[in-house]
């Protein structure tokens, strides 16, 4: 049997592979790549690489199966990790704790909050020790590949225009190890805080510009105010030479309501794509108790607007948010009541899959 490796992904998301022996030099998309290590048939084999468009002006999710049209919107749901800093929730970063929920939960989606220059329960973020990081990193995006959904993997900071250099070797180094796949998602500034737009875009076009050298995927883009103000980004993007960028909101439904909802709103309106890369039940210091009527507005809200989202949190850390229980083992999860609750907001995905023979970069 031929031997083949794996030598690169080039900028158009295809693979290079080569026989052994050096002959019978073969391109073969990503998509076909991603389906021979993929287990099944998931979200990522029937909607392909995740695109930003519009449609009549409004800005939305589509797949390059189907492409940017009427009616091909996109709309997938899953988990955020917690901080990648603490046992608790680095557990669930492995082949068993993904899996299970894709198993338990039907996850289309997971996240990855990669954290920079922390160092908490003996666990330090990628700054201080990136070796540890890239393993976290490697396992998260393998298992997602495996269980054939999305993942996004998200330099999980609040100062990320003061690490422009560090937030630069790191988006070069894995938009080159895992820009080929259409289940990866670049999440590029994790809740820019009281940080000012034109500040926030410098630092974002920049580092659009370093993954743009190996991958063409989906980049999401943080703004002011805890990813509260998309809007601000109206007639001043970030600018992305294959136009594949969308703009995250951020709620905690015991906290947040109408005004910060009118902010998307009105992004989406003017033809920019938003991504809810994270939402809580609970209060926005991932305390509180779930309340069923705001987190239903919310949840109405995102299926009327097709909006992709992750819940925080995958892990069984001792907070409100938190949705799995101090009982919870990788391969068998006890919910909390917020896990509950999200679990039955993502029973609305769907339980199986058809594979698209047309979805290629």
């Amino acid at each position: 049997m031929r031997i083949f490796q794996l030598i690169g992904a080039i900028s158009l998301g295809a693979f290079l592979l080569w026989g052994c022996d050096g002959e019978n030099i073969t391109e073969v998309s990503s998509a076909e790549t991603d389906r021979s290590l993929a287990e099944r048939v998931g979200p990522v084999s029937q909607y392909g690489e995740l695109l930003a468009g519009q449609v009549d002006g409004v800005g939305r999710i589509y797949g390059s199966c189907e492409g940017i049209a009427a009616g091909k919107e996109v709309q997938v749901r899953g988990m955020s990790m917690y901080w990648s800093l603490l046992d608790a929730a680095t557990m669930f970063y492995s082949d068993a704790g993904v899996s299970t929920m894709v198993r338990d939960m039907k996850v289309e989606i997971i996240r990855l909050a990669i954290g920079t220059v922390e160092n908490w329960g003996g666990i330090s973020g990628y700054i201080k020790d990136p070796d540890a990081q890239r393993e976290l990193i490697k396992a998260g995006v393998m298992a997602a590949v495996k269980n054939d959904i999305y993942v996004i993997i998200d330099w999980h900071s609040h100062t990320a225009t003061d690490q422009l250099e560090e937030a630069t070797a790191f988006f070069e180094e894995v938009a080159q190890a895992y820009g080929g796949y259409n289940n990866v998602i670049f999440e590029i500034f994790n809740e820019p805080t009281n940080i000012g737009w034109p500040l926030i875009k410098s630092y974002a076009d920049s580092i659009v510009t370093v993954i743009r050298k190996h991958s063409d995927n989906l980049i999401l883009v943080g703004n002011p105010n805890w990813d509260q103000r998309p809007d601000v980004a109206i007639g001043k993007e970030v600018e992305d030479p294959k136009h594949n960028v969308a703009y995250t909101f951020h709620y905690y439904a015991m906290t947040h309501g109408k005004s910060q909802m009118n902010n998307a709103d009105k992004a989406i309106k003017a033809g920019l794509p938003v991504f809810v890369s994270e939402w809580g039940t609970g209060t926005a210091d991932g305390k509180g108790t779930p309340g069923e009527d705001k987190n239903n507005m919310w949840q109405e809200w995102m299926d009327a607007n097709k909006l992709s989202s992750a819940n925080w949190s995958a892990s069984k850390i001792n907070e409100g948010t938190a949705a799995f229980a101090q009982a919870s083992k990788v391969d068998s999860l006890v919910f909390s009541p917020s896990g509950e609750m999200v679990k039955g907001f993502l029973a609305k995905n769907p339980d199986s899959y058809t594979t698209c023979v047309v979805a290629k970069k």
